[in-house]
């Protein structure tokens, strides 16, 4: 019994911290928690299933302009890199409708998702502005984090980057 006692006693400990280190913001050289977020499209987008590429999360609104401002060169970023690279748009705010025609008539085609609880910008990706770009390589570790728009250069400097350093010798 004093045993069981001692094992419930530290799964209540050490469960609140377990919990926290899950869902703990991330930072540059940090692995990122999987998570999952279901895509406009209705299908669902898994971090952990996009091992091997690198991850751009962008965290946008339609009504900020400098959000809408770098689109163009996140489409056309997924576009040249192909298969390696994943842009996730990730808006905070806006309802489904709002952004899904705002996606369909800008013709964005990179996946895209709703935020609407804030689960991810304020746990995971916290963040006070927007654009909020997090870059993520691909073995699931932050290389970048930065606020503000960029341009198409900027953002192929962090691809570089993240692909670069996620090379290993030994592979």
């Amino acid at each position: 019994m004093k045993k069981l006692l001692a094992v419930l006693l530290a799964l209540l400990i050490l469960s609140p911290a377990a919990l926290a280190a899950q869902i703990a913001p991330v930072q540059i050289g940090s692995e990122v928690p999987d998570f999952e977020v279901e895509l406009l499209d209705g299908t669902a987008f898994k971090l952990s299933e996009q091992r091997g590429k690198v991850v751009l999360v962008n965290i946008w609104a339609k009504d900020c302009p400098s959000c809408v401002g770098e689109m163009p060169d996140l489409q056309k970023l997924s576009e040249d890199y192909g298969e390696q690279l994943v842009v996730l748009g990730l808006n905070a705010g806006d309802s489904a409708e709002t952004v899904s025609k705002f996606l369909e008539d800008k013709g964005y085609t990179y996946p895209s998702a709703l935020d609407e609880d804030y689960k991810l910008t304020m746990e995971l990706f916290p963040t006070n502005y927007i654009p909020y770009t997090v870059v993520i390589d691909p073995n699931g570790i932050v290389t970048e984090m930065q606020v503000g728009a960029r341009s198409y250069d900027v953002f192929q400097g962090y691809i570089d980057a993240a692909l670069a350093g996620a090379e290993s010798p030994a592979e």
